[in-house]
């Protein structure tokens, strides 16, 4: 059966399997996506993974990762784009902002990753 078209890609999968190891130990999130470290070391070498592997690998994604995508807070989101545009006059700094958002949430529609909560809310605050 072929993936929904709303599921996440292998590569998803992979980078957010090697955030969550950069984040832990590579053993720790073997542990937690329920898979040996070796079988996970090869996946994020670029082996592809075994069928139970990568159901393995996408029920941790739906049911950890994605979580900790929506943990940043609109408040968290907005004060990193006010770093990242501050260097603008305050009457472009609104409309880079919502380019930097076009961008991300542009970025995680072609990769099938969630668009975060921060994002339609920010775009909102900025497009009154």
């Amino acid at each position: 059966m072929p993936p929904r078209k709303d599921a996440a890609s292998v590569e998803t999968l992979r980078e957010a399997a090697r955030t969550f190891v950069d984040a832990t130990s590579l053993r720790q999130a073997a542990r937690d996506i329920g898979m040996s470290p070796t079988g996970l070391r090869g996946f994020l070498d670029g082996a592809d993974p075994y069928v139970k592997t990568e159901r393995k690998l996408r029920a941790w994604y739906l049911r950890d990762a994605q979580r900790n995508v929506q943990a940043v807070s609109s408040e968290a989101a907005n004060n990193a784009l006010k770093l990242l545009v501050g260097h603008f006059a305050p009457e472009q700094g609104r409309g880079a902002m919502l380019d930097v958002l076009g961008v991300v949430e542009g970025r995680c529609v072609s990769t099938q990753t969630p668009i975060p909560a921060w994002i339609p809310a920010l775009r909102t605050q900025y497009s009154e």
